[in-house]
């Protein structure tokens, strides 16, 4: 059986790698990790934290989970640009799942800072997802 983390990974960088309007916004620069001199501004995988979520009857995780927003130039304006657009490619909460069923996906938090030490902006989306093993 796949890692239902690995599978969740998998489909929301599928469908934010897919979408034409996050393209427009980030240049297909979404990373799970950062390559050196990445230009800006970028969307990147944060931590992900998985717990056991299982039943008597069903085996199930539960999965919270970051994406950052960084940017420079344009700063928090862009930031927030970017971050509306994933909100909305994620609000559908329907992510096919290779061996596991997509239970909830919902955004937790939202924040956008300045960065001093970084010379940028960070936007962070927090989510909580629980998810379902298919049994074979």
């Amino acid at each position: 059986m796949t890692s239902a983390a690995l599978e969740l990974q998998k489909a929301l960088l599928a469908r934010l790698k897919a979408d034409n309007s996050l393209e427009k916004l980030v240049s297909g620069r979404i990373y799970d990790r950062v390559p050196p001199k990445a230009e800006f501004p970028y969307v990147t995988l944060g931590s992900s934290n998985i717990y056991d979520w299982s039943t008597a009857t069903e085996r199930g995780s539960e999965h919270l989970f970051t994406l950052n927003i960084w940017n420079r130039a344009s700063g928090r304006k862009s930031v927030f640009e970017i971050m509306n657009v994933i909100e909305q490619l994620l609000m559908p909460r329907q992510l096919a799942l290779n061996g596991h069923r997509l239970i909830n996906l919902d955004l937790q938090y939202s924040q956008a800072r300045a960065e001093d030490n970084r010379d940028g902006y960070l936007g962070m989306l927090r989510y909580r997802a629980v998810t379902e093993e298919i049994p074979a």
